[in-house]
């Protein structure tokens, strides 16, 4: 019930908004509308392409396709009365002749808060005052045009309650006048511009801008007064520009900047005290520059206390000063990535307490020194992979309490210190993948060198992820098992036993809570071992190994360290034998055996003597056949004394069901029916069934014989079912051999039947009456032929 109530609100929902999108579709005679919300029209007005989409009290998006003029004028009101829209956009359409202001009203639109023009397909005309008169409450606008050169100074003196502006043309021309109206704008972007030269008064006048982007606006320069008047400026992007310097005081006026961006540039090196004024700087991005700037200036980004986040990457960064960032210790992220760096010293990272991510990867780093993490009580994640680090000493990370992620993939590692991570208590991911560890270490013990095998992680509990795939290992250690991972991975070694005790000592390993093991490409041995402690692991932490298909194992020699499959293969082989040895005897005593079964086969199908004493016979037949049935059948049945002879004559107006009633109670289990089948007892008896089924009928019956009599008048259908009669169960009365045939079917006993041939042509005959004869009796029956010389067959049944 519940179903179909939500089948019925959901047709009755769909009706509505089919019902008010047709509402809301404007009848024009030059546009075809579709869709349900937003609503789409397709329209042309003199032969250009307009597609628009709008949803009401929201937003209308229109797109011109191969359209260089456009008559406005004929574009389609998009509500009923003039309403206000949220967003207005144009993509690819052609200047207005007139105000922007007459178009919207035009579509129905009586004010909007933001406006979209663009083209991308060289825009002929220019942008003029007009185009914006009378959009006062508009506040946010985009011009992305190509083609525009210029932009006149009083183009936006109409607008001037805009706080959001973003020009994006290729190559322009800004005044300083152009932007004096906007006294209240807050966001400006300029980009995709060739602004090589620009006032230093450009901005001064923008007392409320807070953002400012001058991306891609090839700016090659900058006077050390730029940015005064903009001392509320909190985010500047001056990346992708060709900069190879900046002025040292250039963002002194920015008092209140948070977050600067000056990636792909081409800075050779940065001034020593260029952020020194910036107090509440708290984000600097350098990144892709495209000179080497080798080293960081002293003290570049010292003593702000602000400062959270600093990525300085793919720089070419060579050398990086021990007080590069002192006194500012508010700073969680730090990546110095995809640099030159060949060493940093003890001291660089003293003052960061509150460092939490630091990115030191992709370097030339040798060594760390054993104090330079000392700082970094809080510090989550360490990434100091593709470097070149061939040791790590064990005072090297144990002042990182807090470490949880520690990538240290692609390096030259050979030696860990064991008490690498003994006073680590978090639940770590560590990956030590793509290096040369083997964990053995050669001592010089009475003038010998001996190998200690040593784990560093044998004091290293729970972890996330221990990866130590593609080193150098031979032999597995007992505290990737025993202390708990959740994920290890020790694929691509050498490994060749997983677990180098005897199976009673499972025990030791315990209930962790392992849930993923990588293991291919090592050289892991075939052997019963191997294959058990596999599925201990994975019946007793329930791990999945993603990878063990991968083994160079056939299925053959694993399953044969299952008992099952050695009880299976037992099985197999006693059943092959015992197989074996019955076809040898079968083969060497078959002809006995033959003989036994034809002996007990003729014995079950033998009657038994309490039959052969007595057998009642039922002799079905039409009233009007039952002259010739007491004159004919009946005494010759009679002759059998074991034979018992009952009559059922059927009248002829028995209709179907009483005819199906008398056949099912008319006889015993045990009796024989014998039917008279004339065409009398045809029209007697299937006069009310369909004809169809009668020889179906015929060849159901069980313990049944016809006798097929032309008596009554001659009917197609007897033809019909005479000649295509089961020669099994049914006799011919004109047969000359009658009697003999139907006597021994209905005793059901051994007869002789002699008949003399005259002729080839009798012998024929005769030969054909024991054939039928044969076809009548029980499978099972035993038939044999002679001759004499005289011509006298004799037939043994």
């Amino acid at each position: 019930m519940a179903c179909k109530l939500i089948h019925v609100l959901a047709l009755a929902l769909a009706i509505q908004i089919i019902g008010a999108t047709r509402l809301m579709c404007p009848s024009h005679p030059k546009c075809v509308c579709g869709g349900t919300l937003p609503v789409e029209l397709n329209c042309d007005i003199d032969g250009s392409i307009v597609k628009i989409n709008f949803l009401p009290n929201t937003f209308i998006n229109i797109k011109c396709e191969n359209a260089t003029i456009l008559n406005y004028s004929q574009l389609p009101k998009c509500a009923n009365e003039l309403d206000t829209f949220k967003s207005v956009s144009f993509k690819d359409c052609p200047l207005p002749s007139s105000s922007f202001k007459d178009v919207l009203e035009q579509l129905g639109v009586s004010k909007t808060m933001s406006l979209i023009f663009q083209n991308a397909k060289n825009l002929s005309g220019y942008f003029d005052r007009k185009h914006f008169a009378g959009l006062r409450d508009l506040t946010k606008l985009l011009l992305s045009v190509t083609g525009i050169t210029h932009l006149p100074d009083n183009l936006f003196m109409d607008v001037n309650n805009l706080t959001w502006l973003n020009i994006r043309c290729n190559s322009i021309n800004i005044s300083e006048q152009l932007f004096k109206p906007l006294e209240r704008l807050e966001t400006l972007e300029i980009s995709h511009n060739q602004m090589t030269n620009m006032s230093s008064n450009l901005f001064s006048h923008l007392a409320f801008l807070r953002k400012l982007s001058l991306w891609q606006s090839n700016v090659t320069w900058f006077s050390k007064d730029f940015f005064s008047g903009v001392n509320v400026l909190e985010e500047l992007d001056l990346s992708s520009n060709g900069l190879n310097e900046l002025p040292t005081l250039i963002f002194k006026p920015l008092k209140k900047l948070r977050k600067l961006t000056l990636f792909s540039n081409k800075f050779s090196t940065l001034p020593q005290n260029l952020f020194s004024t910036n107090n509440n700087l708290e984000t600097v991005i350098i990144l892709n520059n495209d000179v080497k700037m080798k080293e960081l200036p002293r003290t570049l980004f010292g003593n702000l206390q602000s400062l959270r986040h600093i990525y300085i990457q793919r720089c070419g960064i060579q050398v990086v000063p021990s007080d590069v960032f002192v006194n500012s210790s508010q700073i969680t992220n730090i990546s110095l990535a995809y640099n030159d760096i060949g060493s940093l010293r003890e001291s660089t990272f003293n003052d960061q307490i509150n460092l939490l991510e630091l990115d030191l990867s992709h370097n030339n780093l040798k060594n760390l020194e054993p104090k330079l993490f000392s700082s970094l009580v809080r510090l989550e994640k360490l990434d100091l992979a593709y470097n070149s680090i061939e040791e790590i000493s064990g005072s090297t990370f144990s002042s990182l309490l807090s470490l949880i992620y520690l990538n240290m993939e692609h390096n030259n590692l050979k030696t860990i210190s064991s008490y690498l991570f003994s006073n680590n208590k978090q639940r770590m991911s560590i990956s030590f993948a793509y290096n040369e560890l083997d964990f053995e270490t050669k001592e010089l013990q009475n003038n010998s060198w001996t190998i200690n095998k040593v784990s560093p992680f044998s004091h290293t509990y729970n972890l996330r992820l221990l990866n130590l795939s593609h080193n150098r290992f031979e032999s597995s250690y007992d505290d990737w098992w025993t202390n708990g991972h959740e994920n290890l991975d020790i694929s691509y070694n050498k490994i060749n036993y997983l677990w180098n005790h005897p199976t009673s000592t499972y025990k030791t390993i315990g209930k962790k809570t392992m849930k993923q093991l990588w293991i291919s490409h090592n050289s892991i041995n075939c052997n019963c071992k191997n294959f058990k402690f596999l599925d201990f692991l994975k019946e007793h932490f329930k791990a999945q190994i993603k990878d063990e298909n991968l083994l160079h194992c056939s299925v053959w020699r694993r399953e044969a360290c299952n008992m099952r499959f050695i009880i299976f293969v037992c099985v197999i082989s006693v059943s092959a034998s015992l197989s074996t040895i019955t076809i040898m005897l079968y083969l060497k005593y078959r002809k006995q055996l033959h003989t036994m079964v034809k002996n007990k086969l003729f014995q079950i199908s033998k009657p038994s003597k309490d039959n052969d004493k007595e057998r009642s016979v039922i002799i079905k037949y039409s009233e009007k056949d039952e002259e010739f049935v007491l004159k004919e059948i009946v005494p010759g049945l009679r002759v059998h004394k074991s034979l018992k002879v009952h009559v059922k004559p059927i009248a002829s107006d028995c209709n179907k069901e009483n005819f199906i009633k008398q056949l099912k109670n008319s006889s015993k289990e045990g009796d024989t029916t014998l039917v008279i089948f004339s065409p009398n007892y045809l029209m007697s008896a299937y006069s009310h069934v369909n004809i169809k089924k009668i020889r179906g009928e015929m060849l159901k019956a069980k313990k049944t014989v016809y006798v097929f009599t032309d008596m009554g008048t001659e009917n197609s259908i007897y033809a019909f079912l005479k000649e295509q009669r089961d020669r099994r169960t049914t006799i011919l009365w004109n047969n000359p051999n009658f009697w003999n045939i139907l006597l021994p079917v209905l005793s059901k006993e051994k007869c002789k039947l002699t008949i003399r041939v005259k002729d080839s042509a009798d012998q024929n005959a005769k030969i054909g009456a024991f054939k039928e004869l044969k076809q009548t009796r029980n499978p099972l029956d035993v038939y044999s032929h002679s001759s004499n010389p005289s011509g006298t067959l004799h037939y043994q049944v």
